[in-house]
């Protein structure tokens, strides 16, 4: 962790604090206790019983610290143990995770799979993914009635509302996300003023002059000689991208969901890419991010290693960063908002349509969702949480410096669009994004056209 000074103050780099295990420990305990406490009575004392059998969760990879989704299993098998849980895992990637899931999804619904015994219950879904497995059917509502009393209340509303598709709740929110601007503290000062222990804004003039300024040879040791690094690779990472930037530069919507046809503002979008282009062209937005398929990891390892100014980047990633114990370099850093509006991210828990356990899948969804569970998922994982009140815990704050400013950045995120073909119009727009950003900002001719055919499916 990093001992915070008021934003734009000139000074030595700011020393840097790891949480302290026996403090990380005392909160996996005292989760324990408490959900054993609180989960444990609620779900044995519903009038009707959970059925007996395995659980099956299909989930992408547990890249939380020390895999706390599956300690949640586990838990949730402690406690039930005649209808116990496991989680299958799909490929890493959301694309390679969207093709599986959907084969999975279509053989069942068709009736076969390549297991009996490997029947999914519960699909741990993208946000993108909810509307199309809900619009093709793969889905079971959740019955509200069934839920504790208050517990739809605590979600973050934006979160919730990412589970939902045409006036029905199709998912619960596992983990939320949403993009953080990490920046180098020892050589980036100002940004817009702040009120005191607010975290300062950078725009993309701001971002690209101290670019201009502060990368390349000469100067400082350990100059950085990228700018911004951030995900441009061909999946979705450069949809994110993408749309952050057209946010950031006034775009309001990209779709309109209930004609299901896009939103397209030529002038605007172009606008916003021809500034990042001609950045990328005059040698201020450089390295890994632009010059071959960016990842997570690749722009991790690049600010990590001191070779960025500044990284665009999910909210798990801080507390890599922040390990001082981990081995490698490490570089003093701070975090503030993006440019514009973060793209929303994050996993929600839905009930497969061909679940022959429902009551017990909607029970483990709910206890995976409550209180208890969000804080592990935070205080251990670094997920960000999908609840306000983890947001709102005063010890968390003070331990967690950042935890203000991510929940104020995932109450301010935008859902990408909730369309049955997301992942056709996803493919197209990174594309035409691609283009303008290897070229001078300009998006192909049929650009629009070629979106809404993808809306429809093609």
């Amino acid at each position: 962790m990093t001992d915070r000074k008021p934003h734009g103050a000139a000074g030595a780099p700011r020393r840097r604090r790891r949480v302290p295990a026996s403090f990380l420990l005392g909160v996996a305990v005292g989760t324990v206790v408490g959900v054993v406490a609180t989960l444990g009575w609620h779900v044995a004392t519903r009038e009707e019983p959970l059925e007996r059998g395995e659980l099956v969760i299909l989930s992408g990879k547990d890249t939380s610290s020390g895999g706390q989704r599956e300690e949640l299993v586990k838990l949730w098998n402690v406690l039930h143990p005649q209808s116990p849980a496991r989680i299958r895992e799909a490929p890493v990637t959301t694309d390679q995770q969207h093709s599986e899931m959907v084969g999975i999804a279509q053989a069942q619904a068709a009736g076969g799979g390549d297991d009996p015994d490997d029947a999914v219950d519960i699909y741990n879904l993208d946000v993108t993914f909810t509307a199309e497995f809900a619009a093709a059917g793969h889905l079971r509502p959740i019955d509200e009635a069934r839920l504790a009393p208050g517990h739809l209340d605590a979600f973050v509303p934006e979160v919730l509302d990412s589970c939902r598709y045409r006036g029905s709740l199709w998912a619960l929110p596992f983990n939320t996300d949403a993009g953080l601007l990490f920046y180098r503290s020892d050589l980036v000062t100002g940004g817009t003023p702040a009120a005191p222990g607010e975290a300062p804004r950078f725009d993309w003039d701001a971002i690209i002059d101290r670019s201009a300024a502060l990368t390349g040879a000469g100067g400082a040791t350990q100059r950085p000689a990228a700018g911004y690094v951030g995900q441009f690779g061909p999946y979705e990472g450069l949809t994110v991208n993408g749309m952050e930037l057209l946010w950031a530069g006034g775009v309001d919507r990209l779709v309109d969901e209930t004609e299901n046809r896009v939103v397209f503002q030529r002038e605007r979008w172009e606008r916003r890419l021809r500034d990042v282009a001609a950045a990328r062209r005059d040698g201020l937005l450089v390295g890994d991010a632009f010059t071959v398929p960016g990842d997570e990891a690749r722009s991790l390892r690049d600010f990590q290693e001191g070779r960025a100014l500044f990284m665009r980047n999910w909210p798990v990633n801080y507390r890599s960063l922040a390990d001082t114990d981990a081995p490698g370099l490490r570089v003093p850093f701070e975090v503030a908002r993006l440019p514009g509006p973060s793209a929303l991210g994050g996993q929600n828990l839905a009930i497969a349509k061909q679940s022959r356990q429902p009551r017990a899948a909607q029970a483990l969804i709910e206890f995976l969702t409550r209180e208890e569970a969000q804080r592990t998922l935070f205080t251990v994982g670094g997920f960000a949480p999908t609840r306000t009140d983890v947001y709102a815990d005063a010890a968390l704050r003070q331990r967690f410096p950042y935890l203000a400013l991510l929940g104020e950045v995932v109450r301010e995120a935008r859902v990408r669009p909730r369309v049955p073909h997301y992942f056709q119009f996803s493919r197209v727009f990174r594309e035409g994004v691609r283009t303008a950003l290897e070229g001078d900002g300009t998006l192909p001719e049929d650009f629009e056209a070629r979106l809404n055919r993808a809306l429809r499916g093609g």
